[in-house]
């Protein structure tokens, strides 16, 4: 009896250990984890046709990179749109020239700490960059005189939200959105003390009440990263008109958005202006 009680005691003990260990290293990769793209140099932007890349500023005067896609004739809207975070540059890019099927010149943005654009990631950072680029294609939308739309995807969600929130865009088109990123580090690491140690407290429902434009949340029924629960109550929470578009049988990293793809008509007729 007494061995096996020294033996359990051995075993809750190890079992606390490796439990403290995958915390500990949770904290220490945090920021490796949530922004997965960063530090990894620079790819440049490919030979995309109709693509320029234009430098813009932000806080404390570091320079982030935009590329922008033109469309095939003359644009409708204009578009910001923010890619994950494991994307860069060049990922932003051919979302871009995707997105630009849809009849709009898209300016997409890289991330801060991302290829060559400077400073580290962070909540601040990102929401920095995002309400610059935001500015930027407000401005360029009143020259031609067309609407603006804000689109993100998973990470960049956060920020397209915040540009919404801003008051500056009339449309909002969203993929595999988190309700916030503790809610989706709690839905995947249920088992770890996410809401202790999460440094970086991204919040899309934080925002919602202040997002009065028409929104869209296109998400995955089997997204096991972002489950489809967090995009339907973010779509509930919007203060302006949104709808829930469910691509059934994707995942989080393979939502179609394209002009070409199965929701191609869905996210047509949502961004058709009068």
């Amino acid at each position: 009896m007494r061995r096996l009680r020294r033996q359990l005691v051995i075993c809750f003990t190890a079992i606390v250990i490796a439990y403290v260990g995958i915390v500990l290293l949770l904290v220490w990769q945090q920021d490796a984890l949530v922004f997965p793209g960063a530090g990894r140099g620079d790819r440049g932007c490919g030979d995309l046709p109709a693509v320029r890349v234009v430098e813009l500023v932000r806080s404390q005067g570091l320079r982030f990179r935009i590329a922008i896609a033109q469309s095939k004739g003359a644009p409708r809207a204009v578009a910001v749109l923010f890619v994950g975070n494991g994307e860069d540059l060049l990922s932003g890019a051919n979302a871009a020239t995707e997105m630009a099927e849809y009849e709009m010149e898209v300016i997409a943005v890289e991330h801060p700490g991302y290829g060559a654009s400077q400073g580290l990631p962070s909540v601040a950072s990102l929401l920095d960059a995002a309400s610059v680029a935001g500015a930027y294609a407000r401005v360029r939308a009143d020259e031609l005189h067309l609407p603006l739309v804000a689109i993100g995807t998973s990470l960049g969600s956060f920020c397209a939200v915040h540009v919404a929130a801003e008051g500056r865009c009339d449309r909002l088109l969203l993929r595999a959105p988190p309700a916030s990123l503790l809610a989706a580090a709690r839905a995947r690491f249920w088992w770890l003390p996410v809401r202790l140690v999460l440094r970086h407290r991204f919040d899309n429902l934080g925002q919602a009440k202040n997002v009065r434009c028409p929104a869209m949340v296109v998400h995955g029924d089997q997204d096991r990263i972002v489950p489809l629960e967090q995009g339907a109550e973010l779509v509930a929470a919007f203060a302006g008109p949104s709808q829930l578009v469910v691509a059934q049988g994707y995942e989080h990293n393979n939502v179609p958005w394209s002009r070409r793809g199965p929701l191609g008509d869905r996210i047509a007729a949502f961004l058709k202006f009068p």
